[in-house]
This record gives structure tokens, C-alpha cells and sequence, in this order.
């Protein structure tokens, strides 16, 4: 029991003694911090006045602000650009996409054709280029929807707007060119025995030629009346899906418009089916993603085209992620109109008013057939290379499409006719031009040709039995979108905040270092002065 008590009492003690000790060692550590700042603040007072102590305190803080710039520069600008770019209400970005305040100019070009009734005796035809017959298009996106996963659903509404003093004439003038449907409904009856009989009865009875003339404003926007295409509407198919021009006026499907008359962009005009439902990825989740495109009717790929041909893939609106241009050397557009991508290569840099861009250029492989281009061979471009078949796309018409003059394409299509058909290059090149750093399209040029490719059906008798077979082209389109210089300023200073926010992040640096030099030499001289107050027979000494 003692020995016990006697354990207990030297642990008490020793207790007791530790935690003296440890407040011991802390009054201890206190006195010294006390002691130490005592000594630095008396020091501070001896040695800097208060307007030095500002002085040193604006360095410091010089060189804080001057090191956090130069280091987080590229992150902060990175912040900005993002903020500004993300497809969201209030952005620049947002406000430019939903209405483009780019002024967008289309000029037609129209192939008039000289010696149409030559043509059945295989005589080639002579064509002549009419145009430009210009219009200004305005754009805005409509039914906006935007879903949980980053993405905004819309359409696109189009304005057309036509520009007489632009143009070489009135929409009134007038070209021969092919009768669409007429080639339509020989091309939707073809294999079938008896259809081809019926129709080439029709044609007689109405006595349908292969080539009209027609107003130009007839063959783009107003359309005209056709009694092929009215006697069209009343047979009756087992699936109207291939039906080329049966149309119902209550479909559910808003992305087809009822066709009652013909003509290239007949109902386009203030109207937003043709282009049918898009969905976009906003950047808002993934800025890599902004810009491209998630589906096209609700599905992400198009049964124009098999395969991989078919898939619905790259940008939407011509918008893209920034640092894009600078890091990949090719760049992929969606087309709705093709129902298919389009590539574009860098060509080089160029400058568009003083600002430095990339330029990317069609692909020359774009409409290559499978002997050019292998991975091509989806896209069923069985006939010589250079001209992109798009019989299933959309309304399942005969309709090719090429470069203007079949710029790039197979020397065939240009030896079909005496004369007409000179391609240039850069005049019907299809470009883009696009600042690196932040991917904003400063110029887009587009330039594509329709065609209608004309052959025989054995089972017409009548105009088709014995017709020579020609890719023969309808009309061609230049759509130039440039930015105007006012517009120019933003985006320069928007490129050049990088380097500004270099220049806010050295010019501090030096200034604290500048301002620290001044501090000490300005209390070296003062200490030098009162030492020379203080002792002048030892500083003339030292001077001897």
C-alpha cells in the first residue's frame, strides 16, 4: 500500500514538473516573439521613415501584383476568353450565333443553255454563265431549347434580301435550263416497267421537253408551277419516304415543307424547315465540344449515306473551340444542305483587316470517288471523282453537287460540253479564315455548284430512250461572309490581351524593383549625411 502511494506521489510531481516546464518554455517563446517584434518595429522606425515604409510597401506589392500576373496570365486569359466564347445568354458568342451580325452575300450564277434543241441529235451543249444575281441574307436561331448535357436544340431562319445594284440584272430575266421535274420523275419511276410506261405516256401527252426557260426569280425563290409535279402528287406509292415529290400538307414532319411549286429555294425564304432541328454543344460543360454539332433530327447520323459516311459529325455553325485552328490542321463543317461533313486543310497564314488568320481551304478530297480517296467509298460517288452524289439526301431529287465549273474535279465533266465550263482556282475555292488564338471565323467563302445528272431510261420512250448522258450543271453559288473592320478592334485587342497582360506583369516587376533601389539608396545617402554631421574631423581624415 505505501510503495503504491509512493509511485502515485512521484507521478503527481513529475507532472506537476512537466507541465511547468512547458509553460516555462511558453512564456518563454512568447517573450522572445514580444521581444522580436519590439526590436523589428524599433528598428523599422530608426531606419525608414514612414513615407520610405510606403514606399517599400508599394514594391511589395508591385512585385505580389507583377508575379501573380506573369505567372496565372495564360489561366486568367484562358477565364476571359471562355466567359466570352461559351454559347449562353449575355455572352459576346451567344449574342453573335443567335442573330449574325456578319452581313452575308450569295451571288447565283446560272448555266444558260444556248443549243437546247441540238441536244437530242448529241450535239454537245454550249453554255453560257449568267449572274451575279445577288442577295443579302440575314440568319437568326429560333425554337431555342437548351438541355442538361451542354447542348442548345434550335433551327435556323433565313432572310433573303435581293440586291439589284449588285446584280447584272431583275430576277425577271430569263435562262433555258433543265426541267427538274421532268428528269425527277423519270429518275423516281426508273427499274420500274410499268411506271416508266405511264410516265413517258404523261410526258407525251403534255409534250414535256428536257429544257425550259424560266425567270430567275422563278427558279430560285418564287418557284413556278408544274403539271408533272401536280400529276406526281396524285399517284399513289407504297412508301412515300421515296416519294420525290409527294409531300403531305399535314405531316407531322416540320423538317419537310409541302412542295407546290418548283424551284431551288422555293419556301426557304423567312421560313425555318430546310435546315431541320440542330442541336450544338453550348462549351458550357466541355469548352473542347463547343460548337459541334450533337444531332440532326434527333439523331446523330443521316441514312443519306452508309457507314461512317452517315455519321453526323463536326461543327455546327462554323463555331469552334478556342486554340483549334492553331493546333489542328484540318477543320470539319456539318452541312445539312449535303447531309454530309466538309473538310477544310490549312493553306497559310493571311491577314484580314490587320488581323493575322489561318486559312483553310475545301479539301480537294471533299467529293473524290473511292478510286481517289478510299475512305470515300461510302459516299456512292460511282462516277468519275469530283462530284458528290446526293440522290438520297433530304428530298431524294437527281441532284450532284461539285465546285463552280467542276473546279478540281475528273477532265470528263468539262469535255461534255463545246464550251461554258472554265474553273479558276481561288474564284471557286471554298475557304475559311480564322483567328488561331481564339478560333473566331473572320471569313468564310462558299462556293458549290448543283448539278442534275441527266441520262437514259430505257422504259421512257418518250425524251429519255435516246437522250445523251450529262452531268449537266444548273447553277452555282458564292456566299461571302467578311467581317467589317469596325468589328475588327475587339478582336485585336481580344488577341493581343496576352501580350498587354505580359506587359501588366513586367512593367510592375521593374517598378517594385526600381522603387526598392530609390528606398535604399535614398537612406544610404541620409545615413551618410548624418554621419558627416556627426563626425567631420574623422570624415576630413578619411578624405586626406
Amino acid at each position: 500500500m505505501s510503495s503504491w502511494f509512493l509511485m502515485e506521489t512521484v507521478y503527481t510531481r513529475l507532472q506537476k514538473k512537466k507541465n511547468y516546464d512547458n509553460l516555462k518554455a511558453k512564456a518563454l517563446c512568447s517573450w522572445l516573439l514580444k521581444n522580436c517584434f519590439t526590436h523589428l518595429n524599433l528598428f523599422l522606425k530608426m531606419a525608414f521613415s514612414t513615407k520610405e515604409k510606403l514606399l517599400l510597401l508599394l514594391s511589395a506589392s508591385s512585385l505580389l501584383f507583377g508575379t501573380t500576373m506573369l505567372t496565372y496570365r495564360q489561366t486568367i486569359y484562358n477565364n476571359i476568353l471562355n466567359s466570352q466564347l461559351v454559347i449562353e445568354e449575355g455572352t459576346a458568342a451567344y449574342n453573335a450565333w443567335v442573330k449574325t451580325p456578319i452581313p452575308v452575300y450569295t451571288k447565283f450564277y446560272f448555266f444558260d443553255m444556248i443549243n437546247p434543241d441540238a441536244f437530242h441529235n448529241h450535239e454537245k451543249p454550249i453554255l453560257e454563265e449568267r449572274g451575279p444575281y445577288t442577295f443579302r441574307e440575314d440568319e437568326m436561331k429560333v425554337n431555342l431549347t437548351w438541355q442538361d448535357n451542354g447542348t442548345i436544340s434550335y433551327r435556323r431562319m433565313k432572310f433573303w434580301y435581293f440586291e439589284r445594284e449588285m446584280s447584272v440584272g431583275p430576277l425577271t430575266d430569263e435562262v433555258t435550263t433543265i426541267n427538274v421535274p421532268a428528269v425527277g420523275a423519270a429518275e423516281f419511276v426508273r427499274g420500274d416497267l410499268f411506271m416508266e410506261w405511264g410516265i413517258s405516256d404523261m410526258l407525251s401527252t403534255m409534250e414535256a421537253k428536257i429544257f425550259i426557260k424560266k425567270t430567275i426569280g422563278e427558279l430560285l425563290f418564287d418557284g413556278y408551277e408544274d403539271l408533272i409535279m401536280d400529276m406526281s402528287k396524285s399517284l399513289k406509292v407504297q412508301d412515300e419516304e421515296e416519294d420525290f415529290y409527294d409531300f403531305e400538307e399535314d405531316s407531322e414532319d416540320e423538317s419537310i415543307a409541302p412542295i407546290e411549286k418548283f424551284g431551288w429555294f422555293y419556301q426557304r425564304n423567312g421560313t425555318s424547315w430546310s435546315d431541320g432541328d440542330l442541336s450544338m454543344h453550348t462549351g458550357a460543360e466541355e469548352m473542347s465540344l463547343l460548337g459541334n454539332i450533337a444531332s440532326w433530327n434527333n439523331r446523330n447520323r443521316t441514312e443519306a449515306f452508309p457507314g461512317d459516311c452517315g455519321t453526323v459529325r463536326g461543327s455546327s455553325d462554323g463555331l469552334f473551340p478556342p486554340g483549334l485552328a492553331s493546333s489542328k490542321d484540318s477543320i470539319t463543317i456539318f452541312s445539312t444542305d449535303l447531309c454530309r461533313p466538309l473538310h477544310f486543310t490549312r493553306s497559310g497564314m493571311q491577314e484580314v483587316h490587320g488581323i493575322e488568320v489561318e486559312k483553310f481551304v475545301l479539301a480537294a478530297t471533299n467529293f473524290a470517288n473511292s478510286s481517289v480517296c478510299p475512305e470515300n467509298d461510302c459516299y456512292n460517288n460511282n462516277i468519275p471523282s469530283g462530284v458528290q452524289n446526293l440522290t438520297q439526301c433530304k428530298e431524294k431529287s437527281p441532284v450532284f453537287v461539285s465546285r463552280p465549273h467542276f473546279h478540281l474535279a475528273d477532265p470528263f465533266y468539262k469535255e461534255q460540253f463545246q464550251y461554258g465550263i472554265e474553273s479558276k482556282e481561288g474564284e471557286h475555292d471554298s475557304t475559311f479564315w480564322i483567328e488561331p488564338k481564339t478560333s473566331i471565323p473572320v471569313k468564310v467563302e462558299m462556293r458549290l455548284q448543283l448539278n442534275i445528272f441527266l441520262r437514259k431510261v430505257e422504259g421512257i420512250d418518250y425524251l429519255f430512250k435516246k437522250i445523251p448522258e450529262v452531268m449537266f450543271p444548273v447553277l452555282w453559288f458564292d456566299s461571302v461572309a467578311t467581317m467589317p473592320e469596325n468589328m475588327a478592334g475587339p478582336i485585336n485587342l481580344l488577341v493581343m490581351l496576352p501580350t498587354i497582360m505580359q506587359a501588366c506583369g513586367i512593367c510592375p516587376l521593374i517598378s517594385s524593383f526600381t522603387i526598392a533601389l530609390f528606398v535604399f539608396i535614398s537612406i544610404f545617402l541620409d545615413s551618410r549625411q548624418r554621419h558627416n554631421k556627426l563626425h567631420p574631423a574623422q570624415f576630413e581624415n578619411i578624405l586626406k
